[in-house]
């Protein structure tokens, strides 16, 4: 028998590699330490959850999405702007597609760790995120709508500041699950798995957060 524990972990994976966040909002150079130190401390495995805005948003850069942005920013005011809605659903719902498949991928490996054995302590996802958010997540279109009140320019986007972008992101969240969660969530529940949905606030308090995250997943009895 080898010394493996059968415990693991599921984390959005811009937790364990800050570098894939959104151009302008990594709140650390690589990982957020303190949130894995406390799970390599317990001796429990990790697995990451796959980052659906680098695969369908063209990666690292997010380069699909920026080529759209601007278009739908500027005129989204005028009366056009149903028109660059109907483009941009379809974008949307062929996004919603590529989470759905991911999600199905993610959702069978756990299935498969679960039938051998094995316990999934829970998942840590990134809570600012249209596709990872689990209690607050960005509507896009909902979002659009906010930019006059809330001041926001274009160039912040192209150009992101994270002085600025740490004040524009927690104000474009609403209440609700990102694409890729809801996806998760659902087949959860149609595999009769029970598993732990924890989310990371990253715009709160560090220390806060991880002993919150710690005393919901009851890290200290493992």
């Amino acid at each position: 028998m080898d010394h493996r524990k059968k415990q693991l972990i599921y984390l959005s994976r811009c937790i364990l590699n800050q570098n894939l966040r959104f151009p302008g909002i990594a709140i650390s150079s690589g990982t957020i330490n303190e949130i894995i130190e406390q799970i390599l401390r317990k001796g429990i495995g990790i697995e990451q959850l796959p980052c659906l805005e680098c695969l369908g948003w063209g990666g690292v850069e997010r380069k699909s999405f920026f080529k759209y942005f601007p278009t739908y920013f500027k005129y989204r005011e005028s009366k056009i702007f149903p028109i660059l809605k109907l483009f941009g659903k379809v974008w949307i719902w062929k996004y919603r597609r590529l989470c759905k498949k991911q999600a199905n991928l993610v959702l069978n490996q756990m299935e498969d760790f679960i039938n051998s054995g094995y316990s999934i302590v829970g998942i840590i996802a990134m809570n600012d995120s249209p596709t990872c958010g689990l209690s607050k997540t960005i509507n896009l279109w909902n979002s659009v709508k906010k930019f006059k009140s809330l001041g926001i320019k274009l160039s912040d986007f192209i150009n992101p500041e994270f002085d600025k972008m740490k004040f524009i992101i927690p104000k474009l969240c609403d209440d609700g699950t990102g694409y890729f969660m809801s996806e998760i969530i659902s087949g959860i529940k149609q595999k009769d798995l029970t598993i732990k949905l924890i989310e990371f606030n990253p715009w709160n308090d560090i220390k806060e957060e991880t002993n919150r995250i710690n005393n919901e997943l009851e890290l200290k009895k493992f």
